[in-house]
């Protein structure tokens, strides 16, 4: 019984030992398996040390550098600060985005609808700003000042809404303006300005004509005048030109009167109504120029040729106590009437506005040199000339308590009466030089040229170039008059004429009424903006998409996102020669360049792969190492059991087979 579980131990022991054996013949396996995988490990490692890849230089506004991996999208995605480029294929083709061949093709050829696909737009605030411009719904032009020292101001006939609607044209909606750069282009536009020019030379000659026809008269007028006789208007211009006054200054002063009436009588006025005056009652009156030279020769003239009649507004008070009235005379002075104690006892006072305080005081008789500024008597102020005694006018007024009004009287006195009379003269003439003797008046004079044959000749040329023009403007047969063919030119007097205008003439009218505002705000400077956004470079983004679009008219292929987004398709690409790089040059001209010659594509070594190598490396290889550690710890192990038991097997074994020999003795 004891040899037969010896032998069944021994034969236990056997199956351990042959399985410890197995075991480590299989981690021994391992082992080198693990070595075989950390040499792929390393060489992972050592390929990505060694891997370089193509990278594309990006700009920002301080001209900084940023690099990302060379794929078809990051050479060819807008950025300001970059340079432009693009690829093409052996055909010639230029290759796209799916979204830029997209955009393309419902562009339908069209660049304003390519260019708006990328939410940019061409405007301007022009037109916004030219409506601050505008008065009672037209655009102000300017404002010219009148010798009464009223202004004169003058609009377009339209609004800038009007203007702009003119300018970029409406023809698209339905409308009939063509814009100012197609009129400007026109046949009709080109034909007008023949024939204006051969209108404008026409009356340049005839008006120098007239001009010396017009001098002529106006200078030979011939007038009374009190005190010097018989003159005339040249006369009266050589007095004035002559530049100092004496007594004869008032006497001229009415012959310039008499000169004006003779003129006016002799027909020699147009009757149009072109002047502006503003009555007595502040209402404005439209005029012929006869009729406002009386009407500015009256407001200079004082009342029984020395005397000019006021009223001033009276405002009572009570002050300290007492009731007061104070009325202003001569915008300066304020009469200071204060009752006493009876109706009869009143004190009056001249006072006037402290320079520096702005406050009521009694007016200072003499200035700091001792000189006479006024003298005061009660009921009448008589004002000096500063720095002289002579006399310059005298103010006198009439108070009655019952009413709010001050009658007063300006007279003037000695010489400062003729020097004023002097200094109206002079802007008067001056005047009337611009507005009548140089203003060439030709209607009131064309049959005193059409009847001197010197003259006719350039009569005849006059009448038949403004005909031809008004026949271009109105038609074949048009009735214009021959005081109407000064104005042709004018494009407000045209559509106020009640006239029908024919097709070609509407082109035109466009120009004339948009160059008139420009000539006075300047030129609409429009600008690309994108999305809206009046801060951003829209203009560098449209130019970009502009040079895409042009380059694209000439043959374009869309590739696919999946190829644009590849670095390793690019590098390819360009290595094999299946693509070509191009570039944008200064001229927005596309011209073929090597890829290695780019200075914007530099090749560098892969860092983000070398990271991620050399983190899977050290993960991997700590993995073996771990696994390495623990296959010998287990063949440690194996090895502690397989000596263990190897020693009890030989015991056993031994102990067997003396027992067999003991046995063999014994039946021996």
């Amino acid at each position: 019984m004891g040899m037969a579980a010896s032998q069944a131990r021994l034969l236990s022991i056997t199956t351990r030992l042959s399985d410890n054996e197995l075991r480590s013949q299989l981690i021994n396996n391992s082992k080198m398996r693990l070595a075989t995988e950390s040499s792929q490990v390393s060489e992972n490692y050592i390929n990505a040390l060694n891997e370089a890849q193509y990278m594309f230089t990006n700009y920002d506004a301080d001209n900084n550098a940023s690099y990302q991996q060379l794929t078809f999208n990051s050479m060819t995605a807008y950025n300001e600060y970059n340079n432009q480029y693009g690829v093409s294929n052996a055909a010639g083709q230029i290759l796209v985005s799916e979204r830029d061949g997209k955009i393309f093709e419902q562009a339908d050829g069209d660049l304003e609808t390519f260019l708006k696909s990328y939410g940019l737009e061409n405007r301007t605030t022009y037109f916004e700003e030219l409506a601050k411009h505008e008065v009672n719904g037209k655009v102000q032009l300017g404002t010219e000042t009148n010798i009464d020292g009223t202004t004169t101001t003058y609009y377009s006939k339209y609004n800038a809404e009007q203007i702009e609607t003119i300018y970029n044209g409406d023809v698209e909606d339905g409308g009939t303006h063509v814009g100012y750069a197609n009129a400007m282009q026109s046949t009709a536009f080109n034909d007008y300005l023949k024939l204006e020019t051969k209108y404008l030379d026409a009356k340049e000659a005839y008006f120098a004509v007239i001009e010396n026809v017009m001098k002529d008269y106006a200078n030979g007028v011939k007038v009374n005048v009190n005190g010097v006789g018989e003159k005339t208007y040249g006369d009266i211009v050589k007095y004035v030109q002559g530049g100092s006054h004496d007594s004869n200054a008032i006497n001229y002063f009415y012959a310039f009167e008499n000169v004006i009436k003779q003129m006016e009588a002799d027909g020699k006025f147009s009757k149009e109504l072109n002047y502006v005056y503003t009555d007595e009652n502040g209402v404005d009156q439209r005029m012929n120029l006869a009729d406002y030279m009386l009407e500015l020769l009256d407001e200079c003239k004082y009342t029984n040729d020395t005397t000019k009649s006021f009223k001033t507004n009276v405002e009572y008070d009570t002050i300290d106590g007492k009731e007061v009235a104070q009325f202003t005379l001569d915008n300066d002075y304020v009469v200071r009437v204060t009752k006493g104690a009876t109706a009869t006892n009143l004190t009056y006072e001249l006072l006037e506005y402290d320079d520096e305080t702005g406050e009521l005081v009694v007016a200072d008789a003499a200035d700091e040199d001792g000189q006479t500024e006024y003298a005061w008597n009660g009921s009448t102020l008589t004002l000096y000339e500063d720095g002289a005694e002579a006399d310059k006018f005298a103010i006198s007024f009439t108070w009655d308590k019952t009413k709010s009004e001050v009658s007063y009287t300006e007279t003037l006195l000695g010489d400062y009466r003729y020097m004023v009379y002097f200094a109206n003269l002079q802007s008067l003439v001056t005047y009337f030089n611009d507005a009548y003797v140089n203003g060439f008046d030709a209607s009131q004079f064309n049959d005193t040229a059409a009847a001197n044959a010197n003259y006719s000749a350039k009569y005849d040329a006059y009448v038949a170039a403004s005909q031809e023009l008004a026949e271009f403007i109105f038609g074949p047969g048009a009735t214009v008059t021959f005081d109407e063919y000064q104005n042709l030119a004018d494009y407000k007097w045209v559509a106020d004429s009640g006239k029908a205008t024919t097709t070609d003439y509407s082109p035109v009218a466009d120009v004339l009424a948009v160059e008139e505002v420009l000539a006075i705000y300047g030129e609409p400077k429009y600008a690309y903006i994108k999305d809206g956004d009046y801060d951003s470079n829209g203009d560098a983004e449209a130019k970009w998409y502009t040079n895409l679009f042009n380059r694209m008219l000439d043959g374009y292929k869309v590739l696919e996102n999946g190829l644009a987004s590849s670095a390793e398709w690019m590098r390819y690409a360009l290595e094999s020669g299946l693509i070509v790089m191009e570039q944008v040059d200064d001229n927005q001209t596309w011209n073929s360049i090597t890829f290695t010659s780019c200075s914007d594509i530099t090749e560098q070594t892969n860092d983000v792969a070398v990271t991620i190598a050399e983190a899977e490396y050290q993960k991997a290889m700590n993995k073996i190492e771990n696994k390495d550690k623990a296959y010998d710890m287990e063949l440690k192990n194996i090895d502690t059991e397989h000596t263990a038991l190897q020693t009890e097997y030989d015991s056993i074994k031994s102990a067997l087979d003396k027992n067999i020999e003991r046995n063999f003795k014994l039946y021996s």
